[in-house]
């Protein structure tokens, strides 16, 4: 199974995990806030581990991905908070403190799904 398989697994539960949990605690007016931003935080996850998986052989382009995978995550961070204008304020706060806890989590997630299939750097001069 390749790295890129078992990330999207284990982000599935742990988002999953996370979002019964705070489901159970919160109020029914912050829970549709809680289910976007799990919605948002896997598609955008796994796309950003995906084109870093990719790149992990070339110090170049692994830094490179992992700065456009920072930018895209702030990006949709700010596209979130601004769009979400429009939801009640319980809502809003519940969507984007559960969306920069969900992208947290999983970004730490990263480096041990990335070093497991390791096979050589490769250094560009």
């Amino acid at each position: 199974m390749s790295a890129v398989v078992r990330y999207t697994l284990i982000s599935f539960l742990v988002v999953g995990v996370g979002s019964a949990v705070l489901l159970a605690l919160l109020e029914p007016a912050a829970r549709s806030g809680v289910l976007l931003a799990a919605g948002i935080a896997l598609p955008v996850q796994v796309l950003a581990f995906g084109l870093l998986a990719r790149a992990r052989d070339d110090v170049t382009r692994f830094f490179a991905w992992w700065g456009a995978g920072i930018a895209l995550r702030v990006v949709v961070f700010a596209v979130t908070g601004i769009a979400s204008a429009g939801i009640a304020p319980v809502g809003r706060t519940s969507l984007v403190l559960s969306l920069a806890g969900f992208f947290f989590v999983l970004l730490l997630l990263e480096p041990l799904f990335l070093k497991g299939e390791h096979k050589g750097v490769k250094t560009t001069a």
